[in-house]
């Protein structure tokens, strides 16, 4: 009879081999051993696949169905809610005596967790754990099986449906070529420790029944609700202390009320926490799911889950408005705001988020009048938010077709019908303390505006009216620019390029397409495609705040370039002062008033092709020289560091090393790397129009003459061979002071 391996052991073993393989392992240990031997295989488990201690050499965040099929299936299997790892966590809960610890480093409120605590609390954690943020410029986004199983959790644990996931069976044998066998659960003996976690999200009083002598049927039924929604609790919980208590933690608390500026900047300038691109996907998509989850309460409180349905908003609010606020002060004026802008977007439109929901045209979406108390009950998400968002986009290039895209998907939202009179309505309400309804009865909603924005803000806060004057100023600015930024975008789109005279050498090359005509058409379409979106735009804005669409001023002279120029993307300055007063409404030193002279500091191999190359022969020699110096680059290091009459030689034939600064975005803030390059080959100046174009004089006045092409070709290089025998000659007499000696052999030997 053979001795069975531990479990641990079998579990190491795997670890060494393919993701697949460790994966099958997984599934057969957890059928075959008993509860003693798994409990201490649930962190080894965690620790491969969430990398806490041990690097596995790959990532949920980078496995994608696309690089790898075979892999991103069996570990989307593994970690299935009714996958092997859930139904490790199951068979675990059945001993309450066994406990794990999470580290107090990553939250402060848990301390000895249950085996699928434990299990949710690390994939959470996984997605904002500091020392993984590796991954942010590296990850896959929705695209990798972390959302893929983010997502399945999400629809399993919080069902749309009536049914609660207590009540759906659990495979107890899995095995990724066979259908699973089910089986119910096993029933918890640890809903103490659970219940410790976080205040209930559930009414009692929803749960007793009115009648006195019910005091038995009561208590079943209140278990019976908690028990039915503990998972549901302790995730949403979980997401809300790992997700969104970043900055109610280390921020929002030192920025109360009564601190001077002074103390509030300095909090800011030490701790200034930004979401990752990942953690951002991420609470849209929990966003999203939670308003197909809370939209889909039925009219009778059935379970648990039916009445967390009812409150997870309430729960949530706080927080989320609390981190989306902070991440829109604070996040760079980069085109990765786009997810950002989607995030706020999706939590303003919980109308879209309804099961079964008719398909609406686009163009005819009306928003029902029920919303009204969503609407009242956010006030601050719908005005504080998009004032916020404007005095951005007074910052940044209009031109930009990224940037015109997403001020036109914020005019498309809030031109939907009836969400004006709504905000409206609940800004009223704010002086008459309740909001009028027009949801077909004559009664009012009992909403307390104000009280909502005293829950979110400060005591202090100064609530600014979205359809006051100062909004509406700023709207008529941003219009103003739109109406510039538009006319010099017209201009842009003409055939014929104005205020400058093509070469004939630049006609020749467009004739012949050999001058990125390409990228002009790709431009020319950004360009309709920017200008498009900025008509209507300026259409739904001029409409939302009742204000007239300015006429398109005359295209600035400075700015009739052909597109491509960088002036042509600037944000006209002039309109941006006011008025009465001559003074700039844009105090900051981002206003588009300031102008800075841009250098390009990035890799100078690969800096933008210039208007006076030629675009493919640029990359082309890009290519051809990274070949060489990535095949030859000790070599040449070293020959160009030789101090004899052949290292001048090379050091004539070489650009010499230097350092370049890559901004890479870690963490959501971006940061300098410096980087060096070593001597190298660089044949880019050979794709200038100049240089090909006195080439291809040369060839034809040598051909006019009778000259072979062989012939002109020698005498070329022998003529750039002289030049650089002589330079390096010359750079060895002024370094031995007017002795020159060219005895190779002789110098590069006494090196050694």
């Amino acid at each position: 009879m053979s001795l069975q391996l531990p479990a641990i052991v079998r579990l190491t073993n795997a670890a060494r081999t393919t993701v697949y393989h460790w994966c099958e392992e997984v599934s057969r240990i957890v059928d075959e051993y008993g509860v003693k031997e798994l409990q201490n295989v649930l962190p080894l488990i965690t620790d491969t696949l969430f990398e806490l201690h041990i690097q596995s050499g790959w990532s949920l965040r980078t496995l994608t169905k696309a690089n790898n099929p075979r892999d991103f299936d069996v570990v989307a299997h593994l970690l299935s809610p009714r996958g092997p790892v859930i139904h490790l966590c199951y068979k675990l809960l059945g001993d309450s005596t066994i406990k794990y610890e999470f580290p107090l480093s990553y939250i402060p409120t848990y301390f000895f967790l249950d085996s699928f605590e434990y299990y949710i609390m690390h994939f959470l954690y996984y997605l904002v754990n500091p020392s993984l943020q590796k991954y942010a410029t590296t990850s896959c986004g929705s695209d990798s099986v972390y959302f893929t199983i983010l997502e399945e959790y999400l629809q399993y644990f919080l069902p749309l449906s009536g049914c609660d996931p207590e009540m759906i069976p659990v495979p107890s044998q899995v095995s990724p070529y066979g259908s699973p066998v089910y089986s119910t659960p096993p029933k918890p003996r640890f809903e103490t420790s659970a219940r410790q976690m976080t205040p209930s999200l559930l009414k009692k009083s929803s749960l007793t029944p009115s009648s006195s002598g019910a005091g038995a049927s009561s208590l079943t039924a209140e278990r019976t609700s908690h028990h039915d929604a503990w998972r549901t609790m302790m995730i949403l919980q979980a997401i809300n202390e790992l997700w969104l208590s970043h900055v109610t933690s280390k921020e929002n608390s030192n920025l109360q009320a009564g601190s001077s500026p002074r103390s509030q900047i300095n909090v800011l300038q030490a701790v200034v926490f930004l979401p990752s691109l990942d953690h951002l996907r991420a609470v849209r998509v929990l966003i999203k799911h939670l308003h197909y989850f809370s939209n889909s309460v039925g009219p009778n409180i059935i379970s648990g889950v039916d009445e967390l349905k009812r409150t997870v908003w309430t729960y949530f609010q706080k927080k989320l408005y609390v981190f989306l606020r902070h991440t829109l002060e604070h996040w760079p004026l980069d085109a990765s705001f786009r997810l950002f802008l989607e995030t706020w977007l999706s939590y303003i439109q919980p109308w879209r988020y309804v099961s079964n929901a008719p398909k609406v045209n686009e163009n005819d979406k009306v928003v029902d009048w029920k919303w009204q108390n969503f609407v009242a009950e956010n006030l601050l998400f719908y005005t504080l938010f998009l004032q916020k968002v404007i005095l951005r986009f007074l910052r940044v290039e209009l031109s930009s077709p990224k940037n015109c895209l997403m001020l036109y998907r914020i005019s498309k939202v809030y031109s939907q019908r009836n969400l004006k009179e709504m905000i409206s309505v609940a800004e009223r309400s704010m002086n008459e303390g309740l909001s009028a309804s027009k949801s077909g009865s004559s009664s009012l909603v009992a909403v307390s505006v104000r009280q909502y924005i005293n829950d979110l803000e400060n005591p202090s806060f100064n609530y600014v009216p979205l359809f006051g004057q100062e909004t509406t100023l700023q709207i008529r600015t941003i219009l103003a620019c739109s109406a510039r930024v538009k006319s010099n975008l017209r201009l842009a789109t003409l055939p014929v390029t104005l205020g400058k005279k093509q070469s004939t050498f630049s006609r020749l090359c467009d004739w012949l397409m050999i001058s990125g005509s390409t990228t002009s058409d790709e431009n020319g379409e950004d360009i309709k495609k920017a200008l498009n979106h900025l008509e209507q735009s300026s259409a739904q804005l001029a409409a939302f705040f009742d204000v007239e669409i300015p006429s398109e001023p005359e295209p600035d002279s400075v700015l009739q370039t052909s597109y491509g120029s960088p002036s042509v993307f600037r944000t006209p300055v002039r309109g941006l002062q006011d008025s009465a007063s001559g003074t700039s409404m844009l105090g900051s030193p981002l206003s588009p008033q300031k102008r800075y002279d841009l250098t390009y500091g990035g890799n100078p191999d690969t800096q933008p092709i210039r208007s006076y190359e030629i675009a493919f022969l640029v990359r082309i020699f890009n290519q051809i020289c990274s070949n060489i110096n990535e095949k030859f680059g000790p070599e040449l290091e070293q020959s160009y560091d030789r101090p004899d009459f052949v290292g001048r030689v090379v050091r004539q034939l070489l650009v010499p090393p230097t350092t370049y600064q890559e901004v890479v975005k870690h963490y959501g803030t971006p940061r300098n790397i410096q980087k060096r390059l070593g001597p190298r080959v660089c044949l880019r100046k050979l794709a200038n129009q100049q240089v090909v174009g006195y080439t291809l004089g040369v060839f034809i006045l040598a051909y006019s003459f009778g000259w072979p092409p062989e012939i002109l070709l020698l005498l070329l290089a022998s003529c750039v061979c002289a030049v650089i025998f002589v330079r390096a000659s010359l750079e060895t007499w002024r370094e031995s002071g007017g002795r020159i000696s060219i005895d190779a052999e002789d110098s590069y030997a006494d090196r050694y």
